[in-house]
């Protein structure tokens, strides 16, 4: 009986999860571009959302306790982000050293694309 209690208050858990309130993102997505290439370059960019979470966000603030948005990243700093990425700068962050190109510029374009709050 004592299993089935601690398995209806995991299930229960889960549940409350799901419901928990989600970061809400919008994007600045070119008006001149098809339907198709809208929903193309937000495919990317959710996809940069999503690689940002676990490899930015413990020190750049989103998604972690007490920090509730994204820093306001201008473009020159994403460009010489990527920049120093590019030429290997060894003081770059260790782990985008490691990611695959395609996945830094899903990143810096969920960055640069990101309708920033008012």
């Amino acid at each position: 009986m004592r299993k089935i209690y601690v398995l209806l208050a995991f299930v229960a858990l889960i549940i409350l999860a799901q419901c928990a309130p989600q970061v809400k993102v919008e994007y600045n997505i070119p008006e001149n571009l098809n339907d198709v290439q809208k929903n193309e370059l937000k495919a990317r960019l959710d996809k940069g959302l999503q690689l940002y979470k676990p490899n930015c966000s413990g020190c750049h603030g989103i998604f972690t306790k007490g920090k509730d948005s994204i820093p306001n990243f201008t473009a020159k700093q994403i460009s010489a982000y990527k920049a120093r990425h590019e030429l290997h700068d060894p003081t770059n962050h260790a782990f985008a050293m490691k990611m695959p190109p395609e996945d830094l510029d899903a990143i810096l374009n969920f960055l640069l694309l990101r309708k920033k709050p008012d």
